[in-house]
């Protein structure tokens, strides 16, 4: 398991990169609702800032994580946003997030049975951790798969703040009452405890850069390099990086062709629809043995239906033009 008692990149993953603070806000598997949004005062230093980020994340409030970003990021991951949404097959999309219903809904009503199956009964001790936290993971999943993410119309126009200060902090909740009805509560413990007691101090600034020491409880320090964009501290990393990576994004994303998004399609479509094959037979049962029965007639040719379009998939590539070796970033 990672450690997790740092701010280093407005995070507390001592092995996340510090960009990655924007996975929350561009792979986006939240919800809006009409809650606003708090506003978070980030004050015009570096120290500040962090503390700020900080303090907001374990209180839960995600929506920091956006108010942090200078402004044109935030118009960048918006416009990206917008723009993969438009290149995106409808089809293959609500299928998607339709197969993610259906198994939100196949954890929910068939519960009882799933629970006293051999299988889960084989997970040994982790089963009743699993099982003291099946409700809040289930009202997750039915947040996720029926957040405005769901509908490419709405990712087109999203609020990413608002999405971020209403389900983002509804699946923060989730997870707190997740950890505390394991009985460790390790979210509190290594990540709220960590952020609010650790300490800030600055090394060196010059100007718009500068250097912070960040000490979290029982780890050594550590130091991150901070650069000010428009009025906002960045960690420097993501500050040199930022301008070419979404280039790289943009010139990707309008890359894509009509052909390569239908064969795309039709992938996706032929494992999506094997999965909600088996979430159609899991449905139907109404034992428990029943349960491991259907589980076991259905892994093995699952699998090899996987295989085969895995196959198909390097298949493609390989009667492709091979002249250039692939490029691996």
């Amino acid at each position: 398991m990672d450690a997790t008692s740092s701010l280093k990149g407005y995070t507390v993953n001592h092995n996340s990169r510090p960009e990655r603070l924007l996975i929350p806000v561009i792979a986006a598997i939240l919800i809006v609702f009409a809650v606003p949004a708090t506003a978070v005062d980030i004050p015009d230093s570096p120290e500040g800032t962090a503390r700020a980020v900080g303090n907001a994340l374990a209180d839960r409030h995600p929506e920091v994580l956006w108010q942090a970003l200078p402004p044109t990021y935030q118009k960048d991951i918006t416009e990206l946003t917008h723009a993969f949404a438009a290149k995106m097959d409808p089809a293959v999309w609500d299928a998607a997030f339709g197969v993610g219903r259906k198994t939100a809904a196949l954890l929910r009503d068939k519960k009882d049975i799933i629970l006293a199956s051999s299988t889960f009964q084989a997970a040994g001790d982790k089963s009743d951790e699993v099982e003291s936290g099946w409700e809040p993971m289930v009202s997750l999943l039915d947040s996720f798969f029926a957040s405005d993410v769901s509908s490419l119309e709405k990712l087109k126009t999203i609020d990413w703040e608002k999405y971020l200060s209403t389900t983002g902090r509804d699946l923060m909740n989730l997870a707190a009452e997740k950890s505390k009805a394991s009985g460790d509560d390790a979210f509190d413990r290594e990540f709220v405890q960590a952020l609010k007691q650790t300490e800030i101090e600055v090394v060196s600034r010059d100007g718009d850069t500068a250097t912070l020491r960040m000490t979290a409880p029982g780890e050594e320090p550590e130091e991150e390099q901070f650069t000010r964009v428009e009025g906002r501290w960045v960690p420097s990393e993501m500050a040199t990086e930022w301008d070419q990576n979404v280039a790289e994004a943009r010139q990707k994303i309008a890359a894509i062709t009509d052909e390569e998004i239908q064969q795309g399609s039709m992938q996706a479509m032929m494992m999506i629809g094997m999965v909600d094959g088996v979430l159609t037979q899991l449905q139907a049962v109404e034992t428990a043995e029943e349960f491991d029965q259907s589980l076991q007639a259905i892994i093995g040719p699952f699998l090899g239906g996987m295989m085969g379009a895995e196959e198909e998939v390097f298949d493609d590539y390989d009667d492709s033009d091979d002249s250039e070796e692939p490029e691996i970033e």
